[in-house]
């Protein structure tokens, strides 16, 4: 509220200045009332001030750096949405009433979408349930993390439509056996079948690579660590079990250089030394001396 530097009731109560009063009046209207008979703003009803952003050089001209914060308005910028020019998202510089939903700005991009026909897929308009605002680029945003199904190890380089057959994304099965059911048929080293193995791959594969096969948990025998029995000095279940698929047999002998008269010239003294596989696996379940 301004206060007047002297008392308007009293100036009009006088007889000799009752016209002066009344255009004092007037002239006091126009000077507070400048916002209401001054031009509307280009950029709608916004809260600033013009030289939050312009400068007195010209209306070109913008301040460097600005006052205004485009985070207060509630929208964030990100990844590329900070190099892109104000009129790209604010058509005509009308900053009030803008959309901030991602679909008002990428429906272009939306129905554009070649590799993955996003209408013929059925994909929403939430743009954020697949790319991240914080990319460096719009192509390469996408997260499959986002999904029922991060993708690990080799999954990363195969391509959409080898899993999205007929460019059908939802629905798309996650289970290992719904895309390797081939590799897990035709199996023979060892045969997964015969052998009565499940179907849940990442019982015995890992994603980085699919062979050779891991078997972790191996409950038997640590043949998943250490230098001794790791993958490499292995490289099929057979070397160990050539009695498949009954993996219930194995032998020792045919890995290790014990001939039997050395390994008997060492177990003179041993009781209950027998020259076989099982007995080995009694003294040595962990494979050390």
């Amino acid at each position: 509220m301004h206060r007047l530097p002297f008392d308007l009731t009293a100036l009009r109560a006088h007889p000799d200045h009752t016209g002066k009063a009344s255009a004092l009046s007037l002239l006091l209207f126009l000077l507070f009332s400048a916002n209401a008979l001054g031009q509307e703003s280009p950029h709608g009803n916004i809260k600033l001030q013009c030289t939050d952003c312009h400068t007195t050089e010209g209306w070109t001209v913008l301040a460097s750096p600005m006052q205004f914060n485009h985070s207060d308005t509630g929208f964030k910028l990100t990844g590329q949405h900070r190099n892109i020019a104000c009129a790209q998202c604010h058509a005509g510089l009308r900053f009030t009433d803008t959309p901030a939903d991602c679909y008002s700005c990428h429906r272009k991009d939306y129905d554009a979408a070649v590799l993955i026909d996003h209408r013929l897929a059925g994909f929403g308009t939430d743009c954020s349930q697949c790319h991240r605002d914080n990319a460096s680029t719009w192509q390469s945003s996408f997260d499959h993390d986002l999904t029922q199904f991060p993708t690990r190890g080799a999954h990363e380089a195969v391509p959409c439509l080898s899993c999205h057959v007929g460019n059908r994304y939802r629905g798309t099965p996650i289970e290992c056996v719904a895309c390797h059911q081939n590799v897990y048929i035709s199996a023979q080293n060892p045969n997964h079948i015969t052998a009565g193995f499940n179907t849940q791959c990442a019982v015995c594969h890992r994603a980085l690579t699919w062979q050779p096969a891991a078997f972790f948990p191996h409950p038997y025998f640590p043949i998943h660590a250490g230098d001794r029995h790791s993958p490499g000095v292995w490289n099929a279940c057979t070397d160990c079990h050539a009695g498949q698929p009954n993996y219930t047999t194995f032998a020792c002998t045919n890995c290790h250089e014990h001939t039997k008269a050395r390994t008997d010239s060492r177990h003179q003294n041993v009781g209950g030394y027998v020259y076989e596989s099982s007995a080995c696996y009694r003294c040595h379940p962990t494979g050390g001396g």
